[in-house]
């Protein structure tokens, strides 16, 4: 039986080590804690776990940080605070494609992804897609990657909230960095290039964002990633001494894996500017502190420069072991990477499923504005070929404040949701019906003169008006104000702008109509 005080003294400890940025003594105090609390004292094995996989995850410990968190996620599903749940399936999603645990990653970044739409808030569905693109990456397909994480970054920035920004422009640069290396030895040298040019605009603003301020780990973490770019892009310069800074402060703070991963981007770049018996040391000393350790990407590219180090210094029996371990590990990672597609049948339609969820207004199911981003250039685009006919709508609940104030947001929020069903009742699958603000809706009707688009939107009016609301509410009545317009000309700009004088003429000639512009 567990000395309840004993684990009280070791996760105060454990906490305090934390607060400090002290990994080992940290590391050590929460793996005794939750060794020595009582398998049926949930609170105190919760929280030594959740210490331990802060602790595992600094240090690079990543394969244990997925058993630790395997381990305590039934007793964070049983009674924790939604978001700590969240935030620790999108740890071992983070840890487990990195460690090739691909079962446990990718099924944790899912439901990670439907807590976050449960809990409701785009910025953690914002660190969800960029948790299931991370799988995509490391199961070797880092252009699907790319496309999940730029529709995180944009709902992020919808959404005007710095973290999930800030890790969505990290993991763009990362997962960029990433396809550079897919690409360099089976691409020309122009596509890899391009990669690197894409993630040097993520990688300086993500670096922007965190001042010396913030956390030292991340820190390291940008400087590593950004020093990486910038060295195969030829500026070695600013990359010494981003790498040299960053290397300096993982030392500091601890950080094992970070410090062998910045080594070995050093030593590249030694490579690079021609000092190939630099290289060859400072990657050995690399290469020999992490033998053991759970780092293959490093290791990976650990072989890789070697390979290139002892031809350039012409020891050919060097160069050969090393890289038939390059070889070796790229198979192993092949054959994890094929066996996790199909084990898991993880399609592009899966992915594809995820970008739509991003396109989707939480509350009403509609379309939101990346949804119209998406669609209304193609839209425009096609009318303007064929030059035929496109009607553009603005839509306005009328009095939506007072039926807030009168009646209470929930009867607000039911309202808007009958609303999107009327509108999905009357438009057809290839009109684009979007929620664009609060109680505003934009409607584009591809092949509709402003005839047709006239006859659509009187019958949704009247079918809003005409709805049995009081079964919301008793006393509840709803009108709707609609603005008009159509092409040509197919410009957006000018269709929007029509569209909301036209409904700015229908509030003020009373509401409850549908004004032509």
């Amino acid at each position: 039986m567990s000395d309840s005080p004993s684990v009280d003294a070791l996760l105060a400890r454990a906490e305090a080590a934390r607060d400090q940025g002290a990994l080992a003594d940290g590391l050590d105090a929460a793996r005794q804690a939750l060794a020595e609390a009582a398998p049926d004292d949930g609170e105190r094995r919760r929280r030594a776990g959740l210490l331990l996989v802060h602790f595992q995850y600094r240090s690079g410990a990543l394969g244990g940080l997925v058993d630790t968190a395997l381990e305590i996620l039934p007793l964070l599903r049983a009674g924790s605070p939604p978001a700590e749940l969240f935030d620790l399936l999108r740890q071992v999603a983070l840890a487990g494609c990195e460690v090739g645990r691909f079962d446990a990653a990718l099924a944790c970044a899912k439901e990670a992804h439907a807590l976050s739409l449960q809990i409701g808030e785009r910025g953690r569905q914002a660190l969800a897609i960029n948790a299931i693109a991370c799988c995509f990456e490391r199961m070797g397909d880092p252009w699907q990657a790319e496309r999940l994480m730029r529709d995180a970054l944009e709902l992020a920035r919808q959404q005007g909230e710095s973290h999930p920004t800030f890790v969505s422009l990290n993991n763009l640069s990362a997962v960029l960095i990433g396809m550079y290396h897919l690409l360099s030895d089976t691409a020309p040298p122009a596509e890899a290039r391009e990669a690197l040019q894409r993630g040097e605009p993520f990688a300086r603003e993500a670096l922007a964002m965190l001042d010396d301020s913030g956390d030292a780990f991340l820190r390291v973490f940008l400087r590593g990633n950004l020093g990486e770019l910038l060295l195969h892009l030829g500026q070695f310069d600013e990359a010494r001494t981003l790498l040299e800074s960053a290397l300096a402060l993982s030392q500091q703070i601890g950080s094992d894996a970070q410090s062998w991963r910045i080594g070995c981007s050093l030593g590249e770049l030694a490579l690079l500017e021609g000092h190939a018996e630099q290289a060859w040391q400072t990657l050995q000393a690399v290469h020999d502190a992490s033998a053991g350790a759970d780092v293959r990407m490093t290791h990976l590219r650990l072989h890789h420069a070697l390979w290139r180090a002892g031809r350039a210094l012409q020891r050919p029996e060097d160069a050969l072991r090393h890289l038939e371990q390059y070889l070796a590990l790229e198979r192993q990672r092949s054959v994890r990477q094929l066996r996790a597609q199909s084990e898991l049948m993880v399609t592009r339609a899966e992915a594809e499923q995820v970008q739509i969820e991003a396109r989707r207004d939480q509350l009403t199911r509609l379309g939101n504005r990346r949804e119209v981003a998406l669609r209304w250039p193609h839209l425009l685009s096609s009318a303007r070929q064929a030059a035929a006919p496109l009607a553009v709508a603005m839509l306005d609940l009328d009095a939506f404040k007072q039926i807030n104030d009168r009646f209470g947001h929930p009867v607000g929020d039911a309202v808007l949701v009958a609303l999107a069903g009327i509108l999905r009742d009357n438009t057809r699958s290839a009109d684009l019906v979007a929620r664009v603000g609060g109680e505003e809706f934009l409607l584009v009707l591809p092949d509709a003169t402003g005839e047709r688009g006239l006859e659509v939107c009187e019958r949704l009016r009247q079918r809003v008006a005409l709805h049995g609301w009081d079964a919301v509410a008793p006393g509840l009545a709803v009108t709707l104000s609609i603005g008009l317009t159509s092409a040509p000309p197919y410009d957006a700009d000018a269709l929007t702008a029509r569209a909301d004088a036209a409904l700015y003429r229908a509030k003020t000639e009373g509401r409850n109509r549908v004004v032509q512009g």
